[in-house]
């Protein structure tokens, strides 16, 4: 993997790169970083150009000044991957996914080749984000997270994988991670209406024990051009689960 630096409007933006071909922008979850897509990433490098960015105000890129909205993220993910070649292809994980479906409604939505969409809810409206809200806090508002609520979100655990968890969240800190879910909260409503109005070719990937129930049931409804992959043994986080079976279906859906 290589790390290289894109220059926004938001200031640099850090990535890890491999592979050749078609561009396959990847964007993280809240409190992660580009690593989180290394093991898929080495998967498809025979097959695309892959490269994971660093959100603004996570990893090792530059801090906004200011909130950042859900369309700004999908505007400047569009614009920094269709600088890399023709028709990319925007994908992510969790909000990450949110970002990459709002970029369909933006202004080079039809410069892209497509989006996968990992894990992303669907049904999850204003009103369960002010619900739920406590709960978000809990889990975000600090950036030490302890092993006991976060082993059970993955398959695999080992003390190299628990210090990359703790690095992502203490570089991006409290502030950065809830300043994203808040731009999360704000477009939710927004999420089914991209859906229908989806235009391109659409992957989502969801773990059986993840989003995967409401996606089967609400997405034949939403799109039914819309292709849905589920992961077996696997929750919000297929793509670290099995990489594998993620990669055979991106490589399925765009080849």
């Amino acid at each position: 993997m290589d790390d290289i630096f894109l220059q926004s409007r938001f200031g640099r933006v850090h990535c890890r790169a491999t592979g050749g071909g078609q561009p396959l922008f990847l964007m993280h979850s809240a409190g992660r970083s580009a690593y989180e897509f290394d093991a898929l990433a080495h998967l498809l490098a025979g097959r695309f150009r892959v490269v994971a960015w660093d959100m603004p105000g996570h990893g090792d890129s530059d801090r906004p000044q200011g909130h950042v909205t859900l369309p700004d993220l999908a505007d400047l993910a569009a614009e920094l991957a269709c600088a890399l070649g023709e028709r990319p292809i925007l994908g992510g994980g969790s909000v990450g996914a949110a970002i990459a479906l709002a970029a369909t409604a933006g202004p080079r939505a039809a410069e892209l080749g497509g989006i996968v969409a990992i894990e992303m809810p669907l049904s999850r409206d204003a009103g369960w984000w002010a619900a739920n809200w406590p709960m978000i806090e809990t889990m975000f508002g600090c950036p030490e997270e302890p092993e006991a609520r976060a082993r059970p979100r993955f398959r695999d655990w080992s003390p190299e994988f628990a210090a990359r968890l703790a690095i992502d969240r203490h570089k991006a800190g409290s502030h950065a991670m809830m300043d994203l879910l808040w731009a999360g909260r704000d477009d939710a409503d927004h999420v089914q209406p991209r859906i229908r109005a989806l235009a391109l070719p659409a992957l989502f990937v969801n773990g059986d024990r993840g989003v995967a129930p409401e996606a089967a049931t609400l997405l034949p409804s939403l799109h039914p051009a819309a292709m849905l992959r589920i992961v077996a043994d696997s929750g919000h986080f297929p793509h670290s689960d099995d990489p594998q079976a993620v990669a055979r279906a991106i490589e399925e859906m765009f080849a």
